[in-house]
């Protein structure tokens, strides 16, 4: 339940975060590179090691305590919707080998340029993943519908990095199934997931 909970925060961070560059065209810096960082962390030592440490999900795991309690939003079941999505598209690749490996590959090749940069969201990795999601997840029969400020939306700097963290996502997504995460559990399991996170906060 403990590493579900890390990965389904994961999950929604990302999310939370794309609503918010969509929406306002801004989001937290740290958090955004916690999520960026964690699609290059293919083997990590745990799962809140994929995103360097609890920190790195801590926005993510304040949304999923105030979606399961009465402190929700209106704007936290956007984020949901998002996190549902990418869920689906995750589980899809997962189904479609052929294009897993082809993400892999193309991630790999993406993270010279990331382990090189001196920056923490540099620009050129952020177009190059846009560019990954845009070539091996936006071409899938589902694809996933990110609504807000046409201001914004229609950026091309906000669109990529949009797209970039749609793919940090997907990434854990991945996580969140390997650590026995399905969306029965989103209902079934609420109490227990809430006061997982609680205490992850707390920690």
């Amino acid at each position: 339940m403990r590493d579900a909970t890390i990965a389904l925060a994961g999950m929604l961070q990302a999310s939370e975060l794309v609503r918010q560059n969509a929406t306002s065209g801004n989001c937290s810096q740290q958090a955004a590179g916690a999520s960026i960082d964690s699609v290059f962390c293919m083997q990590p030592d745990s799962t809140e090691g994929a995103f360097g440490g609890l920190g790195g999900v801590r926005m993510g795991l304040r949304v999923l305590v105030e979606l399961f309690s009465a402190r929700n939003r209106p704007e936290n079941l956007q984020s949901l919707n998002y996190a549902l999505g990418l869920a689906k598209l995750g589980q899809r690749i997962q189904r479609d080998r052929p294009r897993q490996k082809a993400l892999g590959e193309a991630i790999q090749l993406v993270e010279s340029a990331w382990r090189e940069s001196e920056l923490p969201l540099d620009d050129s990795v952020i177009s190059q993943l846009a560019d990954v999601y845009q070539n091996h997840v936006s071409t899938m029969d589902f694809r996933l519908q990110v609504t807000g400020n046409p201001t914004y939306l229609k950026q091309p700097e906000k669109v990529a990095f949009i797209r970039a963290l749609l793919l940090a996502g997907i990434r854990a997504a991945f996580l969140w199934r390997q650590t026995g995460g399905r969306q029965w559990r989103l209902v079934f399991q609420r109490r227990r997931i809430l006061e997982q996170a609680e205490h992850l906060l707390q920690g």
